[in-house]
């Protein structure tokens, strides 16, 4: 259910951004390159019970590509390569949404019951996918606020624009 609410919420707003500008549907998602950018994105919470986490989310980002390391919930590092796009919203609020791999998880998550395809052997070995949406509000220039959500924990933190 909280999946189908996020979903329609996110196709809804694409829409009525699509609705205020002549592009299609497809070339509203498709969104732009997002800029050059360090995000760093030092706590989170896990979406079953809101705990607080120390993450420590640090990345680099160079066009639509960004690589990432952070602490995951085992207390290992995990490194991440991600695709991303941004998706302008009304005023200094935009969304952006990324998917690539990552790496230290080592199987662990085929056991955490939010992720999907958790059973099979897309979370079995070394390298998993990965996937989220990121509100972004810019309150400065080269500055923005950061909201990241996955499936399994929400992430907070600054993203300084090169």
């Amino acid at each position: 259910m909280k999946k189908s609410v996020i979903i329609s919420l996110l196709l809804l707003t694409v829409c009525n951004i699509n609705s205020q500008e002549s592009k299609t549907f497809w070339e509203t998602l498709k969104g732009k390159t997002p800029e050059t950018s360090i995000t760093f994105l030092p706590v989170g919470s896990h979406t079953k019970d809101f705990d607080l986490i120390d993450v420590w989310y640090t990345g680099f980002n160079y066009k639509s590509v960004e690589f990432a390391g952070f602490k995951n919930s085992f207390g290992d590092l995990t490194l991440t390569l991600l695709y991303k796009r941004q998706i302008e919203l009304k005023g200094n609020f935009s969304l952006i949404y990324g998917f690539g791999v990552m790496y230290g998880y080592d199987g662990k998550l085929q056991d955490v019951k939010r992720i999907p395809l958790r059973n099979t052997f897309l979370f079995t070995g070394a390298l998993s996918p990965l996937g989220g949406v990121t509100v972004d509000y810019k309150v400065g220039k080269k500055l923005s606020l950061q909201l990241n959500i996955t499936p399994v924990v929400i992430v907070y933190g600054v993203r300084y624009i090169l």
